[in-house]
């Protein structure tokens, strides 16, 4: 129980700021009025918050369990049209794409012009979902992998210190289960992270972060965006 507890602590902490502005650049952009989106990734939490703010998209994922609509890899989504697509969600999936620049240019390909990117992927986070979780990216990667595309915001979620408290919450998490004396940790490591996200608010810091968040428009044109 108090590991369970710990590890949804973990996820909401990790994932701060995430929905909220989710939800912005959706009401920015207009996406719930776009008739053809895309998800990366099908089922759990992230569908269910777009079902919520009334986004119907078309599910991709690699994984049959999961009941995507589409059954592929967002390498190659060759059952998409080009140019047919208005928004492509990509949110917490990057890190586990083996050939990342691939699906962006898959993300390109699909899009038409003027069309979004609306993503997150972390990155001060443990490894997670083994074997498949592959890499970590910087805020200069991102721009680096959507070279191609118009930069409309990103952003750190929260800052160094409150990310290190993060991993302070996952790892006694993902831990065996508290028994006996090591319940007694669990006051310490509480007061540790409270420590920590305190520091973070008396130094902030975006050198670190549990992950970004961010937005990317296609061009209308031919010409290659610089973010």
């Amino acid at each position: 129980m108090i590991t369970k507890t710990l590890y949804r602590l973990s996820k909401r902490r990790s994932r701060i700021n995430l929905y909220e502005w989710l939800t912005a650049a959706i009401l920015r952009e207009g996406v719930a009025e776009a008739t053809n989106v895309l998800n990366i990734g099908a089922g759990g939490e992230i569908a269910a918050r777009l079902e919520s703010l009334g986004i119907k998209p078309l599910s991709i994922d690699v994984d049959p369990n999961r009941q995507p609509d589409i059954i592929a890899s967002a390498e190659a989504m060759t059952m998409v049209g080009a140019a047919s697509v208005d928004t492509v969600f990509c949110l917490e999936v990057l890190e586990h794409v083996e050939r990342p620049e691939m699906a962006v240019a898959e993300f390109e390909r699909v899009l038409r012009p003027g069309g979004c990117v609306i993503g997150s992927t972390p990155f001060l986070l443990g490894i997670h979902d083994t074997p498949n979780d592959f890499r970590r990216f910087t805020r200069f990667g991102l721009r680096q992998l959507f070279g191609n595309f118009e930069e409309i915001e990103l952003r750190e979620r929260n800052g160094y210190f409150a990310a290190a408290a993060v991993l302070v919450y996952r790892r006694f998490a993902l831990d065996a289960p508290l028994r006996g004396t090591s319940i007694l940790r669990v006051p310490l490591l509480l007061l540790v992270a409270f420590g920590l996200e305190v520091l973070d608010w008396l130094h902030p810091c975006k050198d670190g972060t549990t992950g970004y968040f961010f937005v990317y428009r296609k061009p209308s044109n031919n010409t290659t965006a610089i973010g």
